[in-house]
């Protein structure tokens, strides 16, 4: 036995047996899960010995939505996270501007209306002052609309004469025609000006994503990239520098020349996969994007943009399937998810198979549409961390009826369709504690709002685990060595430095990973 953990309280997520106090490692794989004694029999001079009373241990936790090695990236980018104004917003962009030569690009993240003062939304006018020699693009918390400046604009050739692209839109001034600064489900049309980021340079952003999420206690992520961020990680773990498992997921438009490579079928290892064809429905709540049956409450001549339509989606399943894939489709609004499921299920009929597709985000449903998620056993894959930032422009946005199926976890749950949770940073933090408390608490770590907002779909600290391991595990085909704890499985394991379920929930943003463990080897250790 190369490794034991003794006197520790282990959330095995094995329904055989659940709870155990102890656990030994050898190579890579558990070998025994039990008690004291029972592990302590298999002890030699040799083994590495852990007493960790106190603490939980939970099958290692996976990001099952994220956008990793962009993450990574938007670490050294400037920070719009969390500011309660516009005013705020400026001050930053401002105190960045001095880092960037004239004609370099100033790229930030993480504005959102919805928490300012005033709700009204920024203008080029409010970057042109204080970027007059840099191109400039500031991207909102969801991803769905970025605002920018002249000088962008100018990059881009986009002017009044500019056709909005399929799928998306460019704000545009109401008396002249001309943009005015805001582009929704449209940043291809900017960042295809953007220099783009050199390998070492991929390198190094996915070794800071790595840094944070192995903080966290993650082992895992399903990443939603292109093929140059799949380049970085392949060379990361060539050189064994690549610590976390990657579940890798690609755009359709990419397929062929990811078969040509032999990503699709020639290459696996331990630590990165392909796993699915991603593509998009709809946008998203905030950008006002997401795609709805019935017109939005508080603009009633609105009802989102469709990035495809379900016949599109339909043909991209296809392809996926024709590659021997499944798909994962982004669909944030209730007509998205239901073109969605029909695009899946006319693609099943086209291409029959056994499928383990995922329908992203999931914010919004109808009911009647539960049936055909389950009948085809489509995964939601949800992000309970979004709830603390999104409950009130649901409310507002959706209207209070509407939300009784927004962000309704224990409906999902309770219809008998397996759910995965992730945060998809970077629109969110990474920290997969914040998404258990949210799916536990229903509030943010601020105790809003009180009791939890629609307190009904709370789901229990056992099932969130699960959405966190053995739902990923299993949609990622490997739900025979990872999701759970016994012996034959590898040896990934998330450690918190306090018990879960002898702690308030309001209170466990406070609680640290003490360690994280992946195929065998301790990565982190606080």
């Amino acid at each position: 036995m190369d490794a034991a953990i003794l006197s520790s309280k282990i959330f095995t997520g094995n329904p055989n047996r659940p709870w155990a106090e102890a656990l030994g490692i050898r190579g890579n794989r558990i070998i025994v899960v039990g008690g004291n004694e029972e592990i302590k029999t298999g002890i030699t001079n040799d083994t590495r010995v852990y007493e960790l009373p106190g603490r939980l241990i939970t099958p290692g936790l996976v990001d099952a939505h994220c956008h990793f090695l962009n993450f990574g990236r938007a670490l050294k980018w400037v920070d719009l996270r969390n500011q309660l104004s516009l005013g705020a917003c400026r001050e930053r962009i401002r105190g960045a501007v001095s880092d960037y030569k004239p004609g370099e690009w100033i790229v930030g993240r993480g504005w959102n209306q919805h928490k300012w003062d005033d709700p009204t939304e920024p203008t080029l006018k409010d970057l042109d002052d204080m970027t007059p020699d840099n191109p400039a693009m500031m991207v909102r918390a969801c991803g769905h609309c970025i605002w920018i400046n002249s000088l962008a604009l100018q990059k881009a050739g986009i002017d009044r004469n500019t056709p909005n692209p399929p799928g998306g839109q460019i704000d545009r001034d109401p008396d002249t025609g001309n943009p005015n600064g805001l582009l929704r489900e449209a940043r291809k049309l900017i960042e295809a000006h953007i220099p783009p980021p050199t390998l070492e340079e991929r390198k190094e952003a996915a070794l800071r994503a790595q840094e944070e999420a192995l903080r966290f206690g993650l082992t895992g992520v399903h990443t939603c990239e292109k093929l140059e961020q799949w380049e970085a990680f392949e060379a990361l773990e060539k050189e064994g520098r690549l610590k976390i498992r990657v579940h890798h997921l690609l755009p359709p438009e990419e397929m062929e020349e990811a078969s040509a490579r032999g990503i699709l079928t020639g290459y696996e290892s331990d630590y990165l996969w392909f796993g699915h064809v991603k593509f998009f429905a709809d946008g998203s709540l905030g950008a006002g994007t997401a795609l709805l049956h019935e017109p939005y409450s508080d603009e009633p001549d609105e009802c989102g943009i469709a990035c495809m339509t379900r016949d599109e989606l339909q043909e991209k399943a296809e392809l996926a399937y024709g590659y021997g894939k499944d798909v994962a489709i982004h669909a944030i609004g209730d007509l998205a998810v239901t073109n969605s499921l029909e695009a899946i299920a006319g693609a099943r009929k086209a291409c029959p198979g056994a499928r383990r597709d995922r329908i992203e985000h999931v914010q919004l449903f109808r009911f009647q549409d539960l049936d055909l998620f389950k009948e085809m056993d489509v995964v939601a894959s949800v992000q309970p961390v979004f709830l603390p930032t999104d409950w009130q422009p649901a409310d507002k946005r959706w209207g209070p009826d509407r939300c009784g199926n927004a962000y309704a976890w224990k409906t999902i749950r309770n219809a008998g369709i397996r759910q995965q949770f992730g945060s998809d940073a970077p629109v969110e933090s990474i920290s997969p504690i914040l998404g258990i408390q949210a799916a536990v608490t229903r509030q943010g770590i601020d105790g809003l709002p009180p009791g939890g907002w629609c307190p009904n779909q709370k789901l229990s600290l056992e099932e969130t685990i699960e959405g966190f391991t053995q739902t990923a595990a299993w949609t990622s085909r490997k739900e025979d060595v990872l999701g759970s704890i016994a012996s034959g499985k590898l040896a990934d394991l998330t450690v918190f430095s306090q018990n879960l379920f002898n702690t308030p929930p309001e209170t466990w943003h406070d609680i640290s990973v003490e360690m994280t463990i992946v195929n065998g080897e301790v990565v982190y250790r606080g």
